[in-house]
């Protein structure tokens, strides 16, 4: 049976992620800074034992380095790139909160690149070879040129377009390994990050990027696409 590892599944898009390939009947490894306060995450681990719970910071050199060494050569089908911070104050300009915004490139950007680069070599070992990263129609460039909804955002916006070019260039590096690197964006969900009032549910965001992902992944590779399939701009 495929394995796939998730970042940042104690919520939101990761925690939906974990329950759906479990449900499906895929090896889970979902991780979070803190397992053990991941009620959700336990709960789901007591009714299937094809989910482990691992300890993961991304933002922390050590803990991906700990999961690594812990997970030794195990295969990994599907890396979800999914662990991000969206903090909602000091974001626009007279405000702005650089400390937040460092931390926010830290976690949405070098974080990703950082599980990705230490894990490259458990991808490789697996028959299906894919990455993908979940980023944002706020990290287009192309979008903001029409609109500015949802605010400047400046911290978010920024580490998730600059998440898009690491994982194209990534992508670009890896395609002759047979390794496919798909970016995401998920819509406007119903998540802590989203709201209460966003457009999709995520069991529809889920269940969306699952059926793009269960085509060829090379297919997929280098692009920046939405849950319902369709091209992103960049």
């Amino acid at each position: 049976m495929s394995t796939v590892l998730i970042t940042g599944a104690n919520r939101g898009l990761g925690l939906e992620f974990a329950r759906q390939f479990a449900g499906d009947g895929w090896d889970v490894i979902a991780t979070s800074r803190n397992p053990e306060k991941s009620e959700e995450l336990q709960q789901l681990q007591k009714k299937n034992i094809k989910v482990s719970l691992q300890a993961l910071d991304v933002a922390s050199g050590k803990s991906v380095e700990a999961l690594a060494h812990k997970l030794g050569g195990r295969a990994i089908d599907l890396l979800i790139l999914n662990s991000a911070i969206y903090t909602r104050n000091g974001n626009k300009i007279g405000e702005i909160d650089y400390d937040a915004w460092r931390e926010a490139n830290e976690t949405n950007l070098m974080g990703a690149v950082r599980v990705a680069e230490a894990l490259l070599e458990n991808v490789v070992a697996s028959k299906r070879k894919q990455i993908a990263a979940i980023s944002t129609g706020m990290g287009s460039m192309q979008a903001l040129k029409s609109t500015i909804g949802f605010g400047p955002v400046y911290q978010y916006r920024t580490s998730k377009a600059a998440l898009n070019m690491a994982m194209s260039i990534l992508a670009k590096e890896l395609e002759l390994r047979g390794i496919s690197v798909v970016i995401f964006d998920p819509g406007w969900v119903q998540t802590d990050m989203g709201g209460a009032n966003a457009a999709l549910t995520p069991q529809e965001s889920i269940g969306g990027m699952r059926r793009v992902l269960a085509g060829d992944p090379m297919s997929l590779t280098g692009k920046f696409v939405g849950y319902d399939g369709g091209t992103r701009p960049w």
